[in-house]
């Protein structure tokens, strides 16, 4: 399989996931805060974090599935198009501290996640 074919599957595969993930998360919450949004991108970036580790760790597996997880699965499953969009509603709503917080706490936590990501492969 084609390196440019893995990276389509996986990001078709990710986008998927994370619209599904992101609709139950929201539904769970009924809350104008993006919950879905930053529920998908702190897993995503912890998975990012772990695979990352995981590929370090061992030099035999294929490009085409280290392409297909990071760069498709991956880039499919996390958003930064749509945490732009959520920040704005939530600004342009006059909601200026959750869309503060909405912005802090993706960055941190998205950070925090994918260092989490990386230390949990060690200790496996």
């Amino acid at each position: 399989m084609s390196i440019l074919l893995s990276i389509f599957l996986g990001g078709g595969v990710g986008a998927l996931l994370r619209f599904l993930i992101s609709e139950q998360t929201d539904r769970l919450f009924l809350s104008s805060f993006p919950f879905g949004t930053i529920v998908v991108n702190i897993l995503g970036a912890f998975l990012m974090g772990f695979v990352v580790s995981y590929f370090a760790d061992k030099v035999n597996i294929s490009q085409n599935i280290k392409m297909f997880l990071t760069i498709g699965f991956l880039g499919g499953f996390t958003t930064f198009s749509t945490f732009n969009l959520d920040f704005y509603q939530l600004f342009s709503n006059g909601e200026i501290l959750a869309s503060l917080l909405y912005l802090i706490a993706t960055f941190a936590l998205t950070v925090i996640a994918f260092y989490l990501g990386l230390s949990l492969f060690k200790f496996l």
